[in-house]
């Protein structure tokens, strides 16, 4: 099965609905995550639930597998919601969409906004916002 291509963040207009991707927050991710970020508590170990932040950044990933950022984007903001806790090995599902989009000194500025959703679930556990700055695309031809 060929692999989709990957859209450019800077051509889709705010409005646009990314279509939902499933994903599982596994144990070893969770750990990674935890080693990475110098965690060395236990306590999400113990209650079996994954960070929040944790979660979101597996969300952000598995979008970025459909998603294209050029050379020099810049992540310039980040928030999250929780409403539930997250069982680590759970799957997820991740919704979105460009919730702003705006253009200035050569930059497009986009939020997208996203929710989790654990299977067999009807309402979202985590829900974000993440601001994301991409170069705009150059439309000088040599002529007007």
């Amino acid at each position: 099965m060929a692999t989709p291509a990957r859209t450019s963040l800077s051509d889709l207009p705010k409005g646009y609905r990314f279509s939902p991707i499933s994903f599982d927050l596994t144990a070893d991710y969770v750990s990674q995550y935890l080693d990475a970020v110098g965690d060395a508590s236990t306590v999400y170990r113990e209650r079996g639930l994954a960070p929040p932040l944790a979660a979101a950044a597996r969300g952000l990933g598995a979008l970025l597998e459909v998603l294209d950022l050029p050379d020099g984007t810049l992540h310039v903001g980040q928030e999250v919601a929780v409403r539930a806790g997250l069982p680590i090995g759970a799957t997820l599902t991740l919704a979105g969409r460009v919730a702003e989009r705006a253009e200035r000194a050569g930059l497009i500025i986009s939020v997208i906004e996203f929710e989790l959703t654990p299977a067999g679930s009807d309402a979202a556990a985590l829900t974000g916002r993440t601001t994301v700055a991409v170069p705009a695309r150059s439309t000088s031809g040599g002529g007007s």
